[in-house]
């Protein structure tokens, strides 16, 4: 019994140590990958995802290709997000599901490599990265779960990201002489795609590579060759993104109130608006760990991390000002840097003082309680919304295989509405018949039409 008592002191010791840190930091990973994957599983194709399924339906990868060069000239220059679209709708949702949820945790990594001044496998660093991803990620439902929003913010975000990780890398190491011709190539390509992402986030990505770069130069006097190629990529990607004719096109089809200086100025104010109705908790985060910071006389440098991530944000929202009406979901990325400022900035507040302390991982064991209630709900929710969503996919299929090919369903069941799910906003029209998303089902399901009915009625139908 002596020796049993031995072990599992020293067991329970090890857990305190780094070796005991790794265990629990995997154990998160882990944790955070099912949490999200079981939310993606739960997540029915909808909306653009129907249209783009039909669109790619027997393509091979020429005939991707071509689609993506049309889009490209009468839509959009978003090649690079909307390419894995195309590719993951030829594939099962699940395979979807899996490489999506990946993909949300590499980006948690990626944003975790960035903040400085953490302990190695710090779980409380880990942990708070997930708990603002969940909660205050902009339009999470649609940003993250949602294939179509997926591919276009969240992975871009991870692109981006792992560009900046990447050069942040580059950066530590210094690479010189023979060794730069690898890290100038790998950071031209990745360059490439992460200017090649999104307007507004890939121009943010490009202006912290600028910033970082200047600095360096500037203390050292030099600038080496993987710098500018990667600085160079990061540009061409981004030159082919917004010179796109489909802007162009797009654009054409957009009106406003207003015109001239007062357009710009409607424009700025709708910005406002945005910053406020998305991040106000989060910046008032960042101002209070700053002050704090400052209160404790760190050094400038010390806060030097959170200060560019946090002047990055404010650049990459209100360069939305240049848009007529950017849709919600277009903050997505800024909130990233964001929320990398205010996670830099409470690891910045040091935890000399135990009332400090105890705020930091209390309001970290809030959040997570908060979470852990939210989740638990909305998860029943999203799969009520997925059984009525399969259970309506499966009848048309029957209705159809009857030569029925003008068919009326149930709208989804209003109760289950949660914030987690975006198919109440993508869902049929019981009006319109030839509403865009009624187009979208029938065109997928390969019959004339698609109707709605209000639930309430379904029985009596």
């Amino acid at each position: 019994m002596i020796g049993r008592k031995g072990e599992q002191r020293k067991f329970r010791l090890d857990l305190k140590g780094e070796k005991g840190r790794k265990y629990l930091f995997i154990g998160l990973i882990v944790l955070s990958f099912l949490l999200i994957l079981i939310y993606n599983a739960l997540t029915p194709m909808m909306s653009d995802d129907l249209t783009y399924a039909e669109n790619v339906a027997g393509a091979n990868f020429r005939d991707l290709i071509r689609k993506e060069k049309y889009q490209y000239k009468h839509w959009t220059g978003r090649s690079v997000s909307h390419m894995l679209l195309r590719l993951f709708l030829l594939g099962d949702k699940w395979f979807f599901n899996i490489c999506n949820s990946l993909a949300f945790v590499v980006l948690s990594l990626f944003m975790y490599d960035n903040v400085e001044r953490k302990k190695k496998y710090d779980t409380f660093v880990y942990l708070l990265i997930h708990l603002f991803l969940w909660i205050f990620a902009v339009s999470f439902e649609q940003t993250v779960l949602w294939e179509t929003g997926a591919c276009n913010y969240l992975w871009g975000s991870m692109i981006i990201m792992g560009y900046l990780t990447a050069l942040r890398r580059c950066m530590k190491a210094d690479y010189c002489g023979n060794a730069q011709i690898a890290a100038g190539v790998g950071l031209f390509l990745l360059g490439v795609l992460s200017g090649w992402c999104n307007e507004n986030t890939s121009g943010g990505c490009i202006l912290l590579a600028g910033i970082w770069i200047g600095l360096y130069a500037w203390k050292k006097k030099r600038v080496r060759i993987w710098m500018v190629s990667g600085l160079a990529g990061n540009l061409t990607g981004f030159l082919f993104m917004i010179l796109a004719p489909g802007n162009a096109v797009r654009a054409s089809y957009i009106t406003e109130e207003h015109t001239g200086l007062m357009a710009l100025v409607s424009r700025w104010q709708k910005c406002n608006l945005a910053v406020r109705e998305h991040f106000f908790v989060l910046i008032s985060i960042a101002m209070v760990v700053f002050i704090l910071a400052r209160l404790q006389k760190a050094a400038w440098q010390k806060s030097l991390n959170m200060l560019l991530y946090f002047f990055v944000f404010a650049a990459t929202c209100y360069a939305l000002v240049l848009a007529p009406e950017p849709m919600g979901r277009a903050y997505f990325g800024a909130g990233i840097f964001l929320m990398s400022s205010c996670i830099q900035g409470i690891v910045d507040v040091m935890d000399a003082d135990l009332y400090l302390k105890a705020v930091k991982y209390g309001a970290a064991a809030v959040l997570a309680l908060s979470f852990l209630f939210d989740y638990m709900e909305c998860g029943a929710q999203l799969m009520r919304v997925y059984r009525e969503s399969e259970e309506r996919f499966h009848y048309i299929e029957e209705q159809r295989a009857s030569g029925n090919m003008d068919i009326t369903v149930p709208l989804l069941h209003p109760d289950f509405r949660n914030k987690y799910s975006d198919a109440y906003n993508s869902d049929l029209s019981a009006e319109d018949s030839s509403y865009w998303i009624n187009v979208a089902y029938a065109a997928y399901f390969h019959v004339d039409s698609i109707s709605a009915v209000p639930r309430e009625e379904w029985d009596a139908y």
